[in-house]
């Protein structure tokens, strides 16, 4: 089950009930404000995110994007670059050896894009997409 926490000061008792799953709701709104208040522009791309007939997240095997026969090392730009053939935004990548249930540990915006990478079969890559 996941909970919904309104007030951070509650958030301690979480680890009394051996809660895992929560959402601090009010501090996701009030961060998402924040951003919108600095730039008004972000609120074009996060309305596009949280909206249901916006973007959707998907986890793509790399052979979608590397032939990986041909070229199995290319930076993150290069699968971005890529994905974009397919009018699709990589924001990140799941390496072939990391298990799913490790999931914190998916690489989102990864430092040093441009630096090349091995990439293997079972890695996945985490993008957005209008469609399927």
């Amino acid at each position: 089950p996941v909970s919904e926490i309104l007030d951070t000061r509650t958030k301690s008792l979480l680890n009394v009930a051996n809660c895992k799953g929560y959402v601090l709701s009010n501090q996701i709104v009030s961060s998402v404000m924040a951003q919108v208040a600095e730039e008004k522009d972000i609120n074009i791309v996060l309305s596009e995110l949280f909206s249901s007939e916006g973007s959707e997240t998907y986890i793509r095997p790399v052979e979608k994007f590397v032939d990986l026969d041909e070229e199995d090392t290319m930076s993150f730009w290069d699968v971005a670059l890529k994905a974009r053939q397919y009018r699709e935004v990589v924001v990140g990548y799941k390496p072939a050896d990391l298990d799913f249930a490790d999931a914190a540990e998916l690489i989102i915006n990864p430092p040093n894009k441009s630096v090349p990478r091995r990439w293997k079969k079972g890695d996945k890559i985490v993008t957005f997409s209008l469609e399927d």
